[in-house]
C-alpha cells in the first residue's frame, strides 16, 4: 500500500474547480434567456460531479489501500458510475463499511432532512431536464444545488482518505 500523491484524487480537483468556474458564469449571467440554459446545465453538471467524484474517491481509497487480487477484486465492483441517489451513494459508501453508511446517512439527514432533500431534488432535475420535462429552476436553486454536490463530494474525500 503506498500513500496517496495527491488527495483528492486529481480529477476530483479538476472537476471541482471546473464547476467552480462554471457556477460563477452563472452567478454573473445577466441574459435571462442565456441564464436559463446555463442554469440547467449546472444541475447537469453539479449532478455528474458528484456523481464521478464519489466515483473516483473509491476508486482512489482502494487504489491505495490494497494491492494484487484485493485491488483488482475491489476495482471491479467498480465498473461504472450510477446516478448520484442517496441510496446508490450510500451502497457504494456501504460496500466499504456498514458504519461509514451509518454516518453517512446520518450526515444527511442532519438538519431535518436538508441534504437528503436536495439531494434528491438535485437527481430529480437533472432526470428532468435529460428528459425535456419542466424543471422549475432558477439561478439562487441550481447554485445551491451545486454547494450540495459539493458538500457531498467532502463527505467522501473526508472519510474515504487512505491515511
Amino acid at each position: 500500500m503506498t500513500a496517496p500523491t495527491q488527495w483528492p484524487p486529481k480529477l476530483v480537483s479538476s472537476l471541482r474547480q471546473n464547476l467552480d468556474e462554471y457556477s460563477e458564469v452563472v452567478r454573473n449571467c445577466v441574459d435571462a434567456d442565456t441564464l436559463q440554459h446555463l442554469t440547467r446545465l449546472l444541475v447537469i453538471r453539479s449532478s455528474g460531479f458528484l456523481e464521478q467524484s464519489s466515483f473516483e474517491i473509491a476508486r482512489g481509497y482502494i487504489e491505495h489501500r490494497s494491492g494484487g487480487l484485493v485491488r483488482t477484486f475491489s476495482m471491479s465492483w467498480l465498473e461504472r458510475t450510477r446516478n448520484p441517489s442517496e441510496a446508490n451513494l450510500a451502497e457504494l459508501i456501504g460496500r466499504f463499511d456498514a458504519n461509514l453508511q451509518f454516518e453517512f446517512d446520518a450526515f444527511l439527514h442532519a438538519n431535518d432532512d436538508l441534504l437528503s432533500r436536495e439531494l434528491h431534488f438535485l437527481v430529480d432535475r437533472r432526470n428532468r431536464i435529460a428528459h425535456g420535462l419542466s424543471e422549475n429552476l432558477n439561478r439562487d436553486k441550481a447554485l445551491t444545488l451545486k454547494d450540495v454536490s459539493v458538500t457531498i463530494a467532502e463527505w467522501f474525500i473526508t472519510h474515504l482518505e487512505p491515511k
